[in-house]
């Protein structure tokens, strides 16, 4: 993924190293899976111990979008990767239909 096709922020708190290679392999994981040519916007934040996390996708094909909140950065990830992925399953699905 190309840095201009992606806009992501922090928000409450500064990822380490490890957190913040953690969500660019999740982009790019998901990144595969969407239409071409898609822009991605993230956001990332830290408010009173919980982790929320919000996901856009937009491409000319379709549009995605997705939220979540865990107590961990790991869970967000699951829950993140598992609400988009079976999005962009069923755009898949209906698409190649």
């Amino acid at each position: 993924m190309l840095a201009e096709d992606l806009k992501l922020k922090f928000r409450g708190f500064e990822p380490t190293p490890d957190v913040r290679s953690m969500i660019y392999i999740l982009l790019n994981e998901l990144h595969l899976k969407a239409p071409s040519q898609s822009f991605f916007s993230a956001t990332f934040t830290l408010a009173d111990g919980i982790f929320e996390g919000a996901i856009k996708i937009s491409s000319s094909a379709e549009n995605f979008a997705v939220k979540a909140a865990d107590a961990t950065i790991n869970g967000l990830r699951h829950q993140l990767f598992d609400k988009l992925g079976n999005q962009l399953k069923e755009w898949k699905k209906v698409r190649f239909e």
